[in-house]
């Protein structure tokens, strides 16, 4: 019991201190761009480029412009999974460096440090909401319509939000007392892509080292836009694999929590 009291004490610091934690997301998001011609617009250009440039390469260049995957058009198959990725992507290291890019609110004052990391991923999930506006507009643009089984990316949006929080727990912790943590995460990070099936499909893998790729949670996300969007399908018809996922959130926040706690003191000292 005593493990899952650290997670459960972040949770309620958290909710607490709910109001300050979105007062600060949105001034950390208004931060990253000061300065700029465009401002928060770059968090848009550059996921819309990267789409752009992925399917001329792959579509056009690649495979032909006649390509479909599940009856529908390749780029579409590829917007919808890559959109969470660039949520994933960026959350991962935003979330890692969180400690240390946010020192002054752990040195120099009495700040609810377990809120800096939650505070970085609301932050991003604003630009994530306008990527999937915009992901809707160009399915409906397509011929695809919005239906019913839209809904359930509330349901999607919620558990990575959820998971990459409670995974910088663990990252932002680490990387406070090792720099080479957060040079290891930045390399991870570029080989999750290309292991993740994002840009190629799930069924071209078999036996044992599909099971291994299914491992990998993140994957969830990814499967979850492409049920949503694609697919048609709603995430309790995959009921182990959506069982399988909150048990790594379980096991994830625990481990989170408990490391949180170990070096939560030394933070100051360190920073």
């Amino acid at each position: 019991m005593s493990l899952l009291s650290n997670p459960l004490n972040m949770i309620k610091e958290n909710i607490e201190n709910a109001g300050i934690t979105f007062e600060m997301s949105k001034k950390e998001l208004e931060k990253k761009y000061t300065g700029t011609a465009l401002g928060l617009l770059w968090a848009l250009v550059k996921p819309v480029l990267y789409i752009s440039v992925y399917w001329f390469a792959i579509e056009i260049g690649i495979r032909g412009s006649r390509n479909e995957i599940s009856g529908f058009p390749f780029i579409l198959w590829l917007i919808a999974g890559i959109i969470p990725w660039f949520y994933i992507s960026e959350t991962l290291i935003y979330g890692g460096t969180s400690f240390r890019q946010n020192k002054h609110l752990i040195t120099k004052i009495v700040y609810p440090v377990s809120t800096i990391p939650t505070f970085r991923m609301f932050s991003q999930l604003f630009v994530h909401i306008a990527l999937v506006f915009i992901l809707i507009a160009i399915f409906w643009f397509a011929g695809y319509p919005p239906d019913i089984y839209y809904l359930q990316i509330f349901y999607y949006m919620f558990c990575m939000f959820a998971f990459m929080t409670v995974l910088s727990w663990t990252t932002a912790s680490l990387i406070v007392v090792s720099r080479d943590f957060e040079h290891l995460l930045k390399s991870i990070t570029t080989m999750l892509f290309w292991l993740t099936p994002i840009l190629w499909k799930i069924e071209n893998v078999r036996g044992i080292l599909k099971y291994i790729i299914l491992a990998n949670p993140f994957y969830y996300f990814i499967k979850g836009y492409r049920d949503t969007f694609i697919n048609k399908e709603w995430f309790f018809q995959n009921l182990p694999y959506t069982i399988y996922f909150w048990g790594v959130m379980l096991v994830l926040s625990i481990l989170g929590g408990y490391i949180f706690k170990k070096l939560r003191g030394e933070f100051a000292d360190i920073l």
